[in-house]
């Protein structure tokens, strides 16, 4: 049975690890008769390896409108592309975790038309999908859209403020909607905790949730895929989306770059949550019963809690922190720093293109001078096919 995987996230839970991976190893899962293709188009700020994106991606015209038109050729033209892998592959492999938000906004027909497709081409649809508990899903989904986007500038607050938080955060209802159209059965849920990891790590249990396992001839590259932003760095990041230049993608990504650079001593020095201990566990209690059912039916546990529940003894962030005015510090001294030697790199290599067009501009001089005592054009032709033999520059 021929049987198409997607992958559809959660938001913050690997993802990106997860769709480097499946590229680096393209090799090892063809001899094994599965296919994670890079599609031969592409999105404009969207890596390769999230090879779903055709699913939901957006498409602006020439007057910077979205064209459903091209939004719609372009799905079909990946669906193209996925029927076609079938006649070689048994199993191809979609990741793009923006599938789990876009299936209740831009694209609440997907698992239809999916559905529909799977029936008419012969193959079987089969989600992995990872979950966060509610209160640190909606922490990560804020942090990422400050951190990725340019122009986004709202507080936590603000943001819990204007989102549908069940659309969101009601995972048994969300997939409730999948499975009465693609069926429980094809469903995955996994608990995105690394402690819960099926054979301790995050790559050996999504191999095993598509049906293989984690071997020796797989490789991983290290480092982390996606670091977030944290704390005070976090705060940073959001005022400075207020810049009008932060609308270059090169500043953009200078500038997250050199967050980065400070993030993990920020939270080392600042351990806190964007949620107090009485949010997060009114969080926990509404969400409780819910969750349940998501375990007993897709996970068929009875009588267990779909996450760990254990709240973190953390303060709420507050901006006014004796840690803020280091952070600054540190920010701009690494945004220096890092200013500075690019400014030295660039003064050597302009002293050794210097240097380069110093012996070029001799050369040229012993030429000309050269060409001074040719008389005859006959000459000058002697004189170049044994310059060139030679390789040096003789006086005639």
């Amino acid at each position: 049975m021929k049987i198409l995987h997607l992958h559809i996230g959660t938001h913050k839970t690997a993802t990106t690890s997860l769709q480097v991976f499946c590229q680096e190893n393209g090799n090892v899962l063809e001899k094994k008769g599965y296919c994670y293709p890079l599609m031969p188009f592409g999105y404009p700020g969207i890596s390769e390896a999230r090879n779903g994106h055709f699913l939901i991606g957006k498409i602006l015209d020439e007057k910077g409108e979205i064209s459903h038109k091209n939004e719609e050729k372009m799905f079909w033209e990946g669906m193209k592309q996925a029927n076609k892998l079938f006649q070689k592959y048994d199993h191809v492999v979609l990741s793009d975790e923006g599938i789990w938000l876009s299936m209740d906004y831009n694209r609440t027909s997907l698992w239809k038309v999916l559905q529909e497709e799977s029936e008419k081409r012969g193959f079987k649809i089969h989600v992995i999908v990872y979950l966060k508990r509610q209160d640190k899903y909606l922490q990560s989904v804020w942090n990422q859209r400050i951190k990725a986007k340019r122009r986004i500038q709202e507080t936590f607050e603000e943001f819990v403020k204007t989102i549908q938080v069940p659309l969101w955060l009601d995972y048994y209802q969300k997939l409730k909607r999948m499975a009465e159209i693609i069926g429980k059965e094809n469903i995955t849920v996994r608990r995105f905790e690394p402690n819960r990891f099926i054979g301790g790590s995050i790559y050996a249990d999504f191999l095993e949730g598509i049906g293989l396992s984690l071997t020796e001839e797989y490789q991983i590259s290290a480092g982390v895929r996606n670091e977030g932003l944290y704390g005070n760095t976090l705060e940073m990041k959001r005022i400075l989306n207020g810049v009008s230049l932060i609308k270059d993608n090169d500043v953009q990504e200078f500038m997250k770059q050199s967050l980065e650079a400070c993030s993990k001593i920020s939270a080392m020095n600042y351990p806190s949550t964007l949620l107090s201990g009485d949010e997060t566990k009114e969080f926990l209690d509404h969400y409780r019963m819910e969750n349940r059912k998501v375990a007993q039916e897709f996970l068929h546990e009875q009588g267990t809690e779909l996450f760990d529940e254990t709240i973190e003894d953390l303060p709420q962030w507050e901006k006014d922190n004796p840690c803020m005015t280091d952070d600054v510090i540190r920010f701009f001294g690494t945004v220096g720093m890092d200013l500075f030697l690019r400014q030295k790199e660039l003064e050597r290599r302009i002293k050794t293109m210097e240097q380069k067009l110093k012996v070029q501009e001799r050369k040229t001089s012993n030429i000309i001078q050269n060409l001074h005592y040719l008389k005859h054009p006959f000459q000058a032709i002697r004189w170049f096919i044994n310059n060139r033999k030679t390789g040096k520059n003789r006086k005639l």
